[in-house]
């Protein structure tokens, strides 16, 4: 089955650029992971600044230029306007999973060309922050973190990771929400939301 055949409506459009991929990545992302479809999609599909809001903050990790920054919204608002039209209900995440499936290298290479790598500096609790990061990456793989859903190529969102880094890592309440922090700022974690590629063994390696 071909990219087209697995999800036919979704073009090369929102995948041209990596603004356009990371943006359509990301409110997938998002939509998959952190809203409600019964209740929040008749809202947002006819609410794009409403919609903006919601992904924004998170395209705003990984890119900097305005430009690019605004093709990656708009590519994100396109997406949600195209789901909705083209997509029943009950086959949200199923399709969802296909399209991140189906275009997966494109996703990860825009993803990991992406990452804030600069925000991954400094010690917390006495460890290395690179080192901690790989840590959680390879904890997050091998389950030591609660998940909640998981899509099929490994993106998941974590049930409690506060509590589990209090128990997991031995950190204080500010350890952790500096941890957190700095996770969020690298594009690693963001709203409790683990994007696989940064779960993939070449990812942690370059981490030193």
């Amino acid at each position: 089955m071909t990219e087209e055949e697995t999800v036919p409506w979704f073009g090369q459009e929102f995948v041209e650029s990596d603004a356009k991929t990371l943006g359509t990545y990301i409110a997938a992302l998002v939509l998959r992971f952190r809203v409600r479809y019964r209740t929040d999609m008749s809202v947002l599909s006819t609410d794009m600044e409403l919609w903006e809001t919601r992904i924004k903050p998170y395209v705003a990790l990984l890119l900097h230029d305005p430009a690019e920054l605004r093709d990656a919204i708009a590519a994100g608002k396109r997406f949600l306007k195209a789901f909705v039209q083209q997509t029943a209900l009950e086959d949200y995440d199923a399709v969802i999973d296909d399209l991140e499936l189906a275009h997966y290298e494109t996703f990860k290479a825009a993803y990991l060309r992406h990452v804030n790598r600069s925000a991954i500096t400094g010690t917390i609790a006495g460890s290395s922050a690179p080192a901690l990061v790989s840590r959680f990456i390879r904890d997050v793989a091998t389950n030591r973190f609660s998940k909640g859903r998981t899509t099929m190529m490994g993106s998941t969102i974590l049930v409690s990771p506060v509590a589990e880094l209090f128990q997991l890592y031995n950190f204080s309440h500010e350890d952790a929400t500096r941890f957190l922090e700095l996770l969020r700022h690298a594009g690693i974690m963001f709203l409790d939301i683990v994007p696989a590629p940064v779960l993939e063994a070449e990812f942690v390696e370059s981490l030193g």
